[in-house]
């Protein structure tokens, strides 16, 4: 294991060892807990942020983009049938492109 040294002001450092103590643990196994959390938040954020520019990457190239307004009122409609364990009455939206996306939204205009 390193060793790493961390320079705390001294109102971070007295909230560190109160806060360990009420968890019952030592203020170097909350830095410990606290540094993996930050961490994994990290690696998720940026994991997300990957899939969302490979995904733009997709629709822009073409591939297959839902209409919001149209998807969202599907998802509401698959909800509300599956609360009251009823069968859903909107079907799926077609999928389309940005390109014919942009199309309708400037005939529309």
């Amino acid at each position: 294991m390193s060793n790493v040294s961390v320079k705390l002001d001294e109102s971070t450092h007295q909230r560190l060892k109160e806060l360990a103590s009420r968890e019952g643990i030592t203020p170097h196994a909350l830095m410990v807990q606290a540094i993996a959390s930050e961490l994994d938040d990290i690696e998720l954020r940026q994991g997300f942020i990957e899939r969302a520019r490979l995904a733009q990457e997709r629709a822009e190239a073409g591939g297959p983009v839902y209409e919001g307004p149209a998807y969202a009122a599907y998802l509401r409609e698959r909800v509300r049938s599956a609360l009251v364990r009823d069968k859903a009455t909107v079907r799926r939206p077609k999928p389309t492109t940005l390109l014919a996306l942009k199309t309708t939204r400037k005939a529309k205009a």
